[in-house]
């Protein structure tokens, strides 16, 4: 009987060994939408690479760019996990039966962008709230728009600092496209909230204008990560390895020194 108490305590050990470690689905590919940011600035395939040498699973992007494409090419099927700003077309997936389990797992961040003269003089200003009523108190142009969610970012900012907007002196812009509202702005001399990674890798620019307020931590905003409902395990799997701590770790200093002082995106809470 000696024998089986050696084996049992054997056995007891290489449980407490491998207790940290998650056990791993079979082998598989997972077909991902992503939003092209991810995979413009080498974030995504230094990402993909590290899950893929970790668990023997291949990623196959099969949608990337705009969200509108990509959200649309999720719907039409054949894709086991969405990757994409939190909106209400992620929201709307679920809603739909097309997706489960919607968790936010990373920010990126606008920043404020405006003439080279900056009439307002906020150029380095840290906090964007204070920025916003320099902006406002100066009477300088301000476009408000909806892309990339920039209107609920200033909606947030004005709540919290309890700014109005003058009406004299805002543009309002329905235009979803960030290279169009950029040139709208800059045609007005106005200021307004853009993309920070597309500015800092040029695929946004305009003539005279320039990012002059970034930094703030309510200027980020989160993704989402939700999976197909017949996804299978490893899909789940790579969902939650995005969360997890390690990779938390890995997004926080991903890019820093690159374009600027900053991680190109940033952590978010795990428990």
């Amino acid at each position: 009987m000696r024998w089986l108490a050696v084996a049992a305590l054997v056995c007891a050990c290489a449980c407490a060994r491998g207790g940290d470690e998650p056990a791993r689905p079979a082998p598989a590919t997972i077909r991902v939408a992503i939003v092209g940011g991810m995979s413009d600035t080498g974030f995504w395939p230094a990402l993909q690479q590290r899950y893929e040498a970790l668990t023997g699973h291949t990623i196959e992007v099969a949608a990337s760019g705009p969200k509108k494409l990509v959200v649309a090419a999720f719907r039409k099927g054949g894709i086991d996990l969405i990757a994409v700003h939190a909106s209400d077309a992620m929201i709307n997936l679920v809603a739909d039966g097309l997706a489960v389990n919607p968790q936010p797992w990373l920010r990126n961040d606008l920043v404020i962008v405006g003439p080279t003269a900056d009439p307002a003089g906020v150029r380095g200003e840290k906090d964007a709230a204070v920025a916003l009523k320099k902006i406002i108190d100066a009477k300088a142009p301000l476009l408000v728009h909806a892309s990339h969610g920039a209107d609920g970012v200033l909606h947030d900012l004005r709540e919290e600092a309890k700014l109005a907007l003058d009406p004299s002196s805002t543009i309002f812009f329905n235009e979803d496209n960030q290279h169009a509202l950029l040139e709208r702005a800059r045609a007005a001399g106005a200021y307004t909230l853009v993309g920070r990674i597309p500015m800092l890798t040029k695929k946004l620019h305009a003539d005279g204008m320039e990012v002059l307020v970034r930094g703030d931590p309510r200027l980020r905003r989160p993704y989402l990560v939700e999976t197909s409902p017949t996804a299978g395990d490893a899909a789940r799997d790579l969902a939650a390895w995005l969360r997890s701590p390690d990779t938390q770790q890995w997004i926080a200093t991903f890019g820093a020194g690159k374009y600027d002082d900053q991680p190109l995106f940033f952590p978010v809470a795990v428990r």
